[in-house]
């Protein structure tokens, strides 16, 4: 009975790994795994379908053998430093005066009714692998867990990663890059939130030193900003040119 019930959860296995498309991904299959210290199966797998749709694929496929079987869902590394970085940017909406910690019970919990966690953008991607190559040079091996990512995170913030990703930056993301520690805006450094499109268009005005870069990140505002506009833009234009090399 028991070694029938060791192959149709096996079997079973195979064919969940199948159905959820997890044999071509890197993370590899589901596997059946037997316990004599806890007399139990569990299903182990990593990142892919959730727990509840697991269990119901189960009890749909082989109700009698799936009885009492144990279900583990692991998150990768991308997946906790996505879950981590989509948390720290979300944090930034929330109108608390202290600074929210990600913790890796945080990005279980994100991710518990969500199958398949992969990044939406590039630059969602690049920032996962700045992370946890950050976590790889610092303790000098190719894994990084849940709670040395959170604490890297917490302790250094978004905006030094994105800036070594190379992500391209809009513009009151390039101005808020340049200005957020001179006008105490830490959330930049932390949560990637930008100041305030005004704030950053008093900030170039009254810069002297502001680069043609800076300066065209400004005129980029000008149109979400018509109340300013009129006034700044032959300002703006003017320091462009002073500031410009010429052909």
């Amino acid at each position: 009975m028991a070694s029938d019930r060791a192959k149709r959860l096996r079997r079973l296995a195979r064919t969940l790994t199948d159905r959820f498309g997890l044999a071509p991904h890197r993370h590899g299959v589901m596997e059946a795994e037997w316990s004599a210290s806890t007399r139990a199966w569990t299903f182990a797998w990593t990142d892919g379908p959730t727990v509840a749709q697991v269990r119901a694929a189960c009890r749909e496929t082989e109700p009698v053998a799936s009885e009492g079987l144990r279900y583990a869902r692991s998150l990768s590394q991308d997946a906790v430093a996505l879950g981590a970085v989509r948390l720290t940017i979300l944090s930034a909406t929330t109108a608390t005066r202290r600074r929210p910690r990600v913790r890796p019970a945080d990005v279980e919990a994100l991710w518990r009714d969500r199958p398949f966690p992969v990044p939406r953008t590039e630059r969602e991607h690049a920032l996962v692998y700045a992370v946890v190559y950050e976590v790889h040079a610092a303790h000098h091996r190719n894994r990084a867990d849940a709670a040395e990512i959170c604490e890297l995170i917490n302790q250094y913030g978004l905006a030094v990663f994105l800036r070594r990703c190379g992500a391209e930056l809009s513009p009151v993301e390039t101005l808020t890059a340049h200005y957020a520690a001179s006008h105490a805006h830490p959330t930049w450094r932390h949560r990637l939130a930008p100041m305030d499109p005004g704030a950053l268009l008093r900030a170039v005005r009254d810069d002297p030193r502001a680069s043609a870069a800076l300066l065209d990140a400004a005129l980029a505002l000008l149109p979400g900003l018509p109340a300013e506009s009129a006034a700044a833009e032959d300002e703006l234009r003017a320091r462009c040119e002073r500031v410009s090399p010429t052909a």
